[in-house]
């Protein structure tokens, strides 16, 4: 059986000019006991629709909603690596 995760999303707001507070990119952390992971993504505007691969609709619209308000979120439930990393906006790994 493969490994489980906690994964949680920390957004990156732009902190100046014309679209200062946009959401620029997001970064992935999934964690257990025994390994992290870490990569991150460009907001090219599918975030919501992306979530919805492993959370309802109306949880991943409150998740990007809080995301664009700079809060830090972590996901319900736990997940295996392949279901999450590189499956969120334009992707891009560390």
């Amino acid at each position: 059986m493969p490994p489980i995760y906690k994964l949680v999303a920390a957004p990156h707001l732009l902190p100046g000019g014309d679209f200062k507070g946009h959401l620029e990119t997001v970064t992935f952390i999934a964690a257990n006991e025994n390994e992290t992971h870490k990569w991150w993504a460009v907001n090219v505007g599918t975030f919501e629709k992306d979530f919805t691969k492993i959370v309802s609709p109306e949880l991943a619209q409150n998740i990007v909603s809080r995301l664009r308000q700079g809060e830090i979120v972590e996901f319900p439930n736990r997940y295996e690596l392949a279901q999450v990393k590189g499956k969120f906006g334009g992707c891009f790994m560390d």
